[in-house]
């Protein structure tokens, strides 16, 4: 972790029961819409989502559930996600995803019973997937000289 608090880009800090993502401080700058719902976000990340999430609009406010492939309806609170500033991303090791934004926002992917809910990918190879019925499986980023 730098000294400024924020965790340099492609680098992944191990908590108890969770990984902090390096997305902190980064916009995001696309949303993309087809049998999943992805965020693009600035330094070549991305995250896509399939199956069931929840965002909040605030903290202590109620989650709108989406179904990404029910009914396009569903889909439109994501929308104020474009130009949304992450705060914090954390990937649970029980296989969850939690983004928090600078405005309050709160997206949760929970883990998949029978598919994988959702995967992270960035620079050098970082690659982060929500295994079925819970748990994780990183690639860690390959450094200058080719290893992990």
């Amino acid at each position: 972790m730098n000294s400024g608090g924020v965790v340099p880009v492609g680098e992944l800090i191990e908590g108890d029961d969770h990984w902090v993502l390096p997305i902190a401080d980064l916009l995001v700058t696309q949303l993309r819409f087809d049998f999943a719902v992805t965020l693009i976000f600035e330094e070549h990340f991305h995250v896509r989502m399939e199956g069931v999430i929840a965002l909040s609009s605030d903290v202590g406010s109620s989650d709108s559930v989406i179904e990404v492939e029910g009914d396009v309806d569903q889909l439109v609170p994501l929308l104020r996600l474009k130009t949304a500033t992450v705060r914090e991303g954390l990937a649970f090791k029980d296989g969850r995803l939690e983004l928090t934004f600078t405005d309050g926002s709160r997206l949760v992917a929970p883990a998949g019973q029978a598919y994988e809910s959702w995967q992270l990918a960035g620079p050098h190879g970082l690659l982060i997937v929500s295994v079925p019925d819970g748990g994780l499986t990183i690639w860690m980023p390959k450094t200058d000289e080719g290893t992990e």
